[in-house]
């Protein structure tokens, strides 16, 4: 590993339009910046290949000043792609609303990273995988031939559910929950600004890259409608060491209930697939039903159903049925 930057130059935006235009005019030699807490380290370890190359030219958001606000507008919350994740803990309207969120939030890393970190890079950041992170192998990710986890180390941060070409696991907390919440993230280029639903902004594990976010394309903003009223919200997380590590698993439940009868809910998987998984058949079993503890272990079940592990990761999924099971005894527990 080299631990030295590479040269570049740093430019800063002070509105979506300019940002759009820089990133149109250098195309994929330049790359967004924020709290840069991932792309720094993959600047440092030289990590590059057909499929990624080193940007020359960092563009700095975070000199646009809507994209660092939390605010609302007429069907509910819009958050910027440049707040922190510290700012999601904290921020009253999110803790009042969008419990989920700041819990997953409050999971990322450490205080240092949180402070730094913004919900955007969470979203987009890069695979965890050693062999995409290590100058010395060309992996698919990186414009190779060959997944070199799929028969090496894949022990932690890969998938047992929806493998395709690469076999990561999302390593985002952020996106469960807000997949949870029924999120859309508002792209801007040249042409304007489109909404997409979260749930469809990742690509896939037979794409070089995890969103749809071309090069000249930025994340502007998240919007998240306002939940029912009285919906019980919660998100788990398992990971190798309580501090700073990346999900082994983990799991976002968003359930509005009438009485005892659960009326709606979204259950999201996320570290167990290359993107954050819609669980939509364990819901169908939950939807319109009185939950017991049979009832929840058939959702468990049908949460990973057709998983295909690797032969060193099979534990996640008893790891992410019990995650399940956990998070709806929750759900219910809650007033």
């Amino acid at each position: 590993m080299l631990f030295e930057l590479p040269y570049f130059e740093h430019a800063e935006a002070t509105t979506v339009p300019q940002a759009v235009s820089l990133l149109r005019e250098h195309g994929d030699e330049a790359a967004v910046v924020a709290g840069a807490t991932d792309l720094l380290g993959l600047l440092k370890d030289r990590v590059e290949g057909p499929a990624m190359k080193t940007p020359r030219i960092l563009l700095d958001i975070k000199t646009i000043e809507e994209l660092n606000q939390i605010n609302e507008y007429s069907e509910g919350q819009r958050i910027g792609a440049a707040v922190t994740l510290a700012d999601l803990v904290h921020n009253d309207l999110i803790r009042k609303h969008f419990p989920v969120l700041s819990q997953a939030a409050a999971q990322v890393g450490t205080t240092q990273l949180r402070n730094m970190g913004t919900v955007g890079g969470n979203l987009c950041q890069r695979p965890r995988c050693m062999y995409f992170r290590h100058p010395h192998f060309l992996c698919f990710k990186k414009g190779g031939k060959r997944c070199f986890a799929a028969a090496g180390e894949h022990r932690d941060y890969h998938a047992v559910l929806n493998r395709g070409r690469c076999v990561m696991g999302h390593p985002s907390d952020t996106a469960p929950a807000l997949i949870a919440l029924n999120a859309d993230c508002v792209i801007a280029d040249s042409e304007g600004e489109k909404n997409v639903p979260l749930q469809k902004f990742f690509a896939g594990p037979d794409s070089f890259r995890e969103t749809v976010l071309r090069p000249e394309q930025i994340l502007k903003e998240i919007r998240l409608p306002w939940p029912p009223t009285g919906s019980r919200q919660i998100f788990l997380k398992r990971r190798v060491r309580h501090a700073a590590d990346f999900a082994l698993a983990n799991v976002a439940a968003v359930a509005v209930f009438a009485g005892e009868i659960c009326r709606e809910i979204n259950l999201v998987l996320g570290g167990v697939a290359p993107l954050p998984i819609l669980a939509e058949e364990a819901a169908g079993v939950l939807r319109n039903r009185r939950w017991d503890e049979q009832l929840i272990g058939e959702a468990a079940e049908a949460a990973v159903e057709g998983a295909k592990p690797l032969p060193r990761n099979r534990y996640k999924i008893d790891l992410a049925k019990a995650l399940v099971r956990r998070a709806l005894r929750m759900i219910c527990e809650s007033p």
